[in-house]
């Protein structure tokens, strides 16, 4: 075997951690000597001590998240926004950062990375790894988020309610987390408290995006996951947002998940489905939302013209919004 060549077992393990390893597990498979010559012939990189990097793989942002874990003899963990992309927590899947906590006293050594915290604020509870990358748990993310990003937590936080996740899990890891004067955790107890009391989560963020450019008195009340039924009781289908009055559903139609022949094919089947029962769906696309106005004047002409075909009075439809009520599923 060429001596410019890895071994199979060091290369698979390379391989399934994004490139990188540490010495001390290349150490079970090669000796010093070899790791010193793979090193000097240039099969290996060093970008911090005790880091190897097989050179030519994949420059990929879990390969600098991985590096960044290994240093400090890989008792670093991500944290933070980098913790978040590495969960898909919604909206942190182009987080550039990478940021770690390290222990006492430790430096993290990398040009593109960044100890935040110390390793000692958090406990073995509050880690897991993603991919052989040590990180924080998916509920200290959120909680994390809401002291570092707590303008995206609420965000983060409509993510781990989708997921199904308890959010007893998020409380018990928001108390034992140390609280400091304007660090956005009073703000995140708070809208806690207000999802433990019951209440549909948001389909996506997208959903509240859409909400906001609805936002009109000239809209009667609108429902988040309306369910439309048959006469009979039969389901027939969820739009994201519903004027029930109206018979008006409103989908937001992101290409995350409405593209492909498969999604398209069962948002036609969905949409003739809520026509045979009456029920006209609309949509509001992402590149909508950057223009509120002109999506709210589309609606407002969309639902005058459905008042008129239905017979019905839209300033009745519309008063209980005009006297500030929304009617939503979502404390």
């Amino acid at each position: 075997m060429p001596a410019c060549v890895l071994p199979d077992a060091v290369g698979e393990l390379a391989a399934s951690r994004h490139g990188a390893i540490s010495r001390r597990l290349a150490a079970e498979y090669l000796n010093p000597m070899a790791i010193a010559r793979l090193c000097h012939r240039g099969v290996f990189l060093e970008p911090a001590p005790g880091v190897l990097v097989v050179a030519g793989s994949p420059a990929t942002y879990e390969q600098r998240v991985m590096v960044a874990t290994l240093t400090n003899a890989g008792r670093n963990i991500a944290i933070g926004g980098c913790a978040a992309r590495l969960h898909d927590v919604d909206g942190f899947a182009d987080h550039p950062d990478v940021f770690v906590a390290s222990p006492r006293g430790s430096r993290v050594l990398l040009a593109d990375a960044t100890a935040t915290q110390r390793r000692e604020l958090y406990p073995p509870a509050d880690v897991t790894t993603i991919q052989h990358i040590a990180c924080t748990s998916l509920a200290r993310t959120v909680v994390d988020l809401a002291r570092c990003h707590p303008d995206r937590y609420e965000r983060a936080a409509d993510d781990f309610q989708r997921r199904g996740h308890n959010l007893i899990w998020l409380q018990h890891t928001m108390e034992r987390v140390p609280r400091q004067r304007g660090d956005g955790l009073d703000m995140a107890f708070a809208d806690l408290a207000a999802r433990m009391t019951g209440g549909r989560v948001r389909g996506s963020w997208f959903e509240q995006l859409v909400e906001e450019c609805l936002a009109s008195p000239r809209i009667p009340p609108i429902e988040r996951q309306y369910e439309i039924r048959s006469a009979s009781g039969a389901f027939v289908a969820r739009p994201d947002l519903a004027v029930p009055s109206l018979r008006l559903g409103i989908e937001a139609h992101s290409r995350k998940h409405h593209t492909g022949p498969r999604q398209e094919a069962f948002d036609e089947r969905r949409d003739n489905r809520a026509a045979e029962h009456g029920w006209y769906i609309s949509y509001v696309g992402w590149a909508d939302t950057r223009t509120p106005a002109s999506v709210r004047r589309s609606i407002e002409r969309i639902v005058a013209r459905r008042a008129s075909d239905l017979g019905l009075d839209l300033r009745e439809l519309c008063r209980p919004l005009a006297r500030g009520s929304f009617s939503s599923r979502m404390p």
